[in-house]
This record gives structure tokens, sequence and C-alpha cells, in this order.
């Protein structure tokens, strides 16, 4: 039989004993199911939302692209993001901007932002290049896509990940087609 001294001792022993297994617990379930991982990244520019284009009798240029950033969440929770920006360059001139709104890609999941860029014409065709570009049909554009965020597991392990992408365009004047070759990284 147990004496009260007995009891007594043991009760705190057995307290000690569910907390440190409660803490190993939570330690290797954070190295296997729930360490953050970087969320993946993938950039495109899907294309032309407009463009019109006249050389004669009257030049005309208007173009809007739509540049896309997809990011896959591999983590068993939400990956938040600050609003961020999405820049284009014509030759090394920053010829156009467009915000990226804030929002979160939920846990396991993918999901792609749209962001729609008006060019700024005047500043494209003031460049000594524009005119050797016109006469070959191609216009070759960069686009800059910059987006910061975190991830946060059982409020208390977070992660924060910073996504760059960035694209050579070129855009087909005569067939109105834009393409692109894209370069994705996170930072952490």
């Amino acid at each position: 039989m147990l004496t009260t001294k007995t009891r007594s001792r043991r009760g705190p022993q057995v307290c000690c004993f569910l907390i440190l297994l409660l803490f190993v617990t939570l330690i290797i379930l954070y190295l296997t199911v729930f360490k953050p991982k970087q969320p993946e990244v993938r950039g495109t520019v899907v294309g032309l939302r407009q463009i019109e284009f006249q050389p004669f009798p009257n030049f005309m240029l208007n173009i809007t692209l739509v540049v896309a950033v997809t990011i896959e969440n591999p983590n068993y929770a939400g990956f938040e993001f600050e609003s961020g920006t999405t820049l284009i360059f014509y030759r090394g001139v920053l010829v156009g901007q467009a915000p990226v709104m804030e929002g979160e890609v939920g846990a396991r999941s993918t999901e792609t932002l749209s962001v729609y860029v008006e060019l700024e014409v005047s500043t494209i065709t003031a460049n000594p290049n524009f005119v050797q570009d016109i006469a070959s049909g191609i216009l070759p554009l960069e686009s800059f896509t910059s987006v910061r965020g975190k991830v946060t597991i059982l409020g208390v392990f977070k992660l924060n990940a910073s996504v760059f992408t960035s694209c050579d365009i070129t855009v087909a004047l005569l067939s109105r087609y834009a393409s692109a070759t894209c370069n994705s990284r996170v930072s952490t």
C-alpha cells in the first residue's frame, strides 16, 4: 500500500513525465509533419489582354499584359502574403507597374494571382531602340514580381518567405501574341 508521502511525490513526477512526453511529441511533429516548407512559385505571362497596333497612317500602340504568378503551398497551414508589385521593363526602362493584392494560399493548396499591367507607350516610343524593334515586329520586355509572406504553424512556428519571379517577354506586334520564359525563386 502507498503511503501519503509516496503519493505526494508521485503526482509531480507523473505531471513532469506527461509534460516531457507532450514536449517530445510536439518536437517530433514539428520535425516531420508540421515543419514549415517554402512555397513553390511559378511565373508566367498568360498573354495580352489588349493590344492595339497601327503603324500607318497615324501611329498607335496600346498594350496591356496579363502576368500570372502561381503559388503552391505545401504546408499544413495557410501562406499569408502581403501586397506586392509587378514591374515591366522595356530595354531596362520601367514602362509599367501594377499591384499584386494581398491574400492567402490555403493549407496544401495552390493559388494563381493574375495581374494586369498597362504599358506606358510614350516611354516605350521614346527609347532609341523602338524603331528597330517595330521594324522587326518584336517588342522585348522583362517583368519582375515580388511578394512577401509567412506561414505560421500552430501559432508558434513561423517561416517568412519572399517570392521573386522574373520573365523575359516577347510581344509579337503583328500577330498580337506574347510569350515568356520565367524564373522564380523563394528566399527566407
